[in-house]
C-alpha cells in the first residue's frame, strides 16, 4: 500500500501489509494492541517519515484507540544509515512524547547495526530492547550524530554521551545494557516470534511499566530539534 495517505481502517483489518515503498511492513500482535512496523532498510528516506508521521498522527487523534504498543522492527541487517530526509527531527519528538499523551509504549527492537538515526530514532522510544546480535555505533560525521549525542545525553549526562562519541566504535548489545541504553537483550529468533514472546512477558506489568515510562520522559529534559538542524546547516 503505497498510496499518498494511510487508510486506517483497511491497515487495522491487515494482519500484514506492505507500505512506504515495500521498505517498511506492518504486523499486528496481541488481538491489535501491538503495533511492528519492520523497517528492512537503514535510516529514514522520505516516504518512510511520512508514513510513520501519520501513524503517530493518527493515534493522538484517537484512531488507533486500541493500540498499547508500536515495535520498531530494525531489520535492516548490518548496513550502515544513511542521513536522514527533511522532517526526521520532527518525527522522531513526535514518538517520544507519544508516551506522554496516548496509552501507548513505543519499542526499538534492535537485529543488527544501529547506527547514525536509526540509533537516534531508538533513543527517542520508550525502551530499546536489543538481540544479542546487535550493535549501536557512534562512530560518523560529527554533524550528523548531534541528534544522537543530545539523545544519548539526555539519558546518560553529557559527559558520558561525549565520551562514547570520542570513542567512534561500537558497543555491543551487553554493553550497551550495562550503559542503561538498551532496556533489555533477548536472545535472536527469525520474523516477529521474538517480539511476540517479549510483549507476551510484558504485556502483564503494561499499566506499571507505561506510568514509569511516562514519568522519566516528563523529568527528562526535552531535545530541541530546532536548535540542532541550524547546527548542522551552519
Amino acid at each position: 500500500m503505497a498510496g499518498n495517505m494511510l487508510n486506517f481502517p483497511y491497515l487495522r483489518d491487515q494482519a500484514e501489509l506492505s507500505v512506504a515503498g515495500g521498505c517498511l511492513s506492518t504486523i499486528w500482535l496481541k488481538d491489535h494492541q501491538a503495533l511492528v512496523l519492520r523497517k528492512t532498510r537503514p535510516g529514514f528516506d522520505a516516504l518512510t517519515i511520512r508514513t510513520i508521521t501519520e501513524i503517530l498522527s493518527a493515534i493522538d487523534r484517537g484512531e488507533l484507540n486500541e493500540l498499547r504498543y508500536i515495535v520498531y522492527d530494525f531489520a535492516h541487517g548490518v548496513r550502515e544509515a544513511p542521513r536522514p530526509a527533511e522532517g526526521f527531527g520532527e518525527m522522531a519528538a513526535e514518538n517520544s512524547e507519544l508516551i506522554v499523551d496516548t496509552p501507548v509504549i513505543t519499542i526499538a527492537w534492535a537485529r543488527g547495526l544501529m547506527s547514525g538515526s536509526d540509533f537516534d530514532f531508538a533513543m527517542h522510544c520508550s525502551a530499546i530492547v536489543a538481540e544479542r546480535d546487535a550493535q549501536f555505533s557512534f562512530s560518523g560525521d560529527p554533524s550528523d550524530l548531534l541528534g544522537l549525542y543530545a539523545a544519548v545525553g539526555r539519558t546518560l549526562g553529557f559527559v558520558k554521551a561525549e565520551r562514547l562519541m570520542e570513542s567512534n566504535t561500537a558497543v555491543t548489545a551487553e554493553d550497551a545494557h550495562e550503559l542503561l541504553i538498551v532496556r533489555e537483550v533477548v536472545e535472536p529468533q527469525p520474523g516477529a516470534a521474538a517480539i511476540e514472546r517479549y510483549l507476551a512477558q510484558f504485556g502483564r506489568r503494561y499499566n506499571a511499566s507505561h506510568a514509569i515510562f511516562r514519568a522519566q520522559r516528563m523529568v527528562q529534559p526535552g531535545v530541541d530539534r530546532r536548535s540542532l538542524v541550524a547546527l548542522e546547516r551552519n
